[in-house]
């Protein structure tokens, strides 16, 4: 079958640049959309970040480079890639094929402990099902359990060492973990094995991208269209490389003709348009070249409706939300993002931006305590961290010594979440796109601080006074009642309880201390 005039086209551009004309640039983050706030738009450059209100906006890092659909537990068929596929699978039979469809149901259900069981007991059947071991590597990344995931992805390529989703599978993961130079490592290894595996040597190609090494990767990509000139990963693998390296709109031409292919009336008809990877990439282009977030937002929601696993497209769709400040929006694709790999510790800073934007702040520190966990490196955590304290510190508005209190320590743990990720960059923050509005925050906050500390004292000295009130009242209300009790003896019982009046006085009131409802400020990373 001929390849379409467009499709021509496209491998011509493809083919004809040699390595050595493509190496202008190794950088992996374009320039920076200008978008108003919000989360990060992550998986992995890996580092990124998005942004406020009385508190300064900066405009956000650049999108993650897309990143193949996170493995879906689901029987893998055939690729669709033409000649270069994985081997043949073992066919499953009798107990093996019924505990696998047992572990397929139980994933699809949600009951992760049961599918692993099912998968563990199709392996026992039948030694060389990598297809189980498969799904119950992607089933252990959605307990939280890498090791167990990573050990399983591993002995699925034992079983069959050509199995490309295994390969996109560990390599994603270990992507999400930052550790790249092991990833491309490890996926250089398979395809060095794999020549002909146009999937695998694609994937190699994309993670080549993230390690800066954006020349390489074209070559590669190049290499697989020599022999199977139709590959989508091989194309979108090229497409990844000019945007890493700021060749946009060459980037979003391969894009747009892999999803519209030649037809110009007939749209999404291209070889790539039902493809997850395809359609979210075009959705971080359309931010890039376009300026375009509904757009983006489209394709992204279309990159999860083929492949609603797909946790990067889940994470960039959230953040967008987050953006366009559609928070309900925004916390339920992060969450679904945070389920799918609750070890990502980039889902959860995003998805913990998103809460703080909807004023659910204890929920908020608790993401952000456990990004602390999952990854002590990401230093976007305390700056998050500043965020939620001073947004937290504005919505208390009383003025009651106890709110005030809660006030001054809200602004003192701001200022110094702040100051740690500041030190914590060293040499790299002068040139952070944070730096603005960090040295923003932190000479508001002490200004502020002294503002509410003032307010304090006042308060104080108020309450001392009400409190020393009633104790000089006592006295003055005991002569009046005693004129009455030397007349009428009867009377002296009530005359007793004239102070009473007196006792709620002194009583400060106390305003309750949670967050005061209201549209809650730009949301930042």
């Amino acid at each position: 079958m001929r390849p379409t005039p467009s499709t021509t086209a496209v491998l011509a551009i493809l083919l004809s640049l040699s390595a050595n004309a493509c190496s202008s640039s190794n950088e992996t983050t374009p320039p920076a959309p200008a978008t108003s706030s919000g989360g990060d738009n992550t998986a992995s450059n890996p580092d990124g970040g998005l942004p406020s209100e009385s508190t300064a906006q900066t405009a956000p890092p650049p999108p993650t480079p897309a990143a193949p659909v996170t493995p879906t537990p689901t029987e893998t068929q055939p690729s669709a890639q033409g000649t270069a596929t994985a081997t043949s699978r073992v066919q499953l039979t009798g107990a093996a094929r019924a505990s696998f469809e047992q572990g397929l149901q139980a994933a699809r259900a949600g009951q992760l402990e049961q599918a692993m069981q099912a998968f563990q007991s199709a392996m026992s059947a039948e030694p060389r099902a990598a297809q189980a071991a498969y799904n119950a590597a992607v089933v252990a990344e959605r307990q939280g359990n890498d090791g167990a995931a990573d050990g399983l992805y591993t002995r699925a390529l034992a079983m069959q060492a050509d199995y490309d989703p295994a390969v996109v599978g560990r390599a994603r993961m270990l992507v999400r973990q930052r550790r790249i130079p092991e990833a491309v490592s490890f996926a250089a290894a398979v395809a060095r094995a794999n020549p002909r595996n146009a999937l695998i040597r694609a994937e190699y190609a994309r993670l080549l991208v993230l390690n800066n090494r954006a020349a390489d990767a074209i070559e590669e990509a190049r290499q697989v269209l020599r022999f199977d000139e139709r590959s989508v990963a091989a194309r979108l693998a090229v497409a990844e490389a000019y945007r890493a390296q700021g060749r946009l709109d060459l980037a979003l031409y391969i894009v747009n003709d892999l999803i519209n292919g030649a037809d110009p009336n007939h749209q999404n008809n291209g070889a790539g348009a039902s493809n997850p990877e395809v359609q979210h990439l075009r959705g971080l282009l359309q931010i890039e070249v376009e300026r375009n977030v509904p757009a983006a937002i489209q394709s992204f929601q279309r990159a999860v409706e083929l492949s609603p696993e797909f946790v990067e497209a889940r994470n960039n769709l959230g953040v967008q939300f987050l953006n366009a400040g559609n928070y309900e929006q925004a916390v339920a694709n992060l969450s679904s993002a945070v389920a799918l790999a609750p070890s990502w510790a980039k889902a959860r800073l995003n998805l913990g931006d998103a809460l703080r934007a909807t004023r659910q702040y204890d929920r908020a520190m608790q993401e952000f305590q456990r990004v602390q966990t999952l990854d002590s490196t990401l230093l976007e955590v305390h700056y998050n961290t500043g965020r939620l304290y001073a947004d937290q510190a504005r919505d208390v508005t009383g003025t009651g010594v106890e709110e005030l209190q809660r006030k001054v320590t809200l602004l003192q743990q701001a200022q110094a979440a702040f100051t740690r990720f500041r030190d914590a960059l060293g040499g790299q923050y002068a040139a952070h796109p944070r730096r603005e509005d960090v040295e923003g925050q932190l000479t508001r906050i002490p200004q502020a601080l002294e503002r509410a500390n003032r307010a304090l004292q006042r308060a104080q000295a108020n309450a001392r006074r009400t409190a020393a009130t009633p104790a000089a009242a006592t006295p003055a209300a005991t002569p009046a009642a005693a004129t009455p009790a030397a007349a009428t003896p009867a009377a002296a019982t009530p005359a007793a309880a004239t102070p009473a009046p007196a006792t709620p006085a002194p009583a400060t009131p106390e305003g309750a201390a949670g967050a005061t409802p209201g549209a809650a400020g730009g949301a930042t990373q």
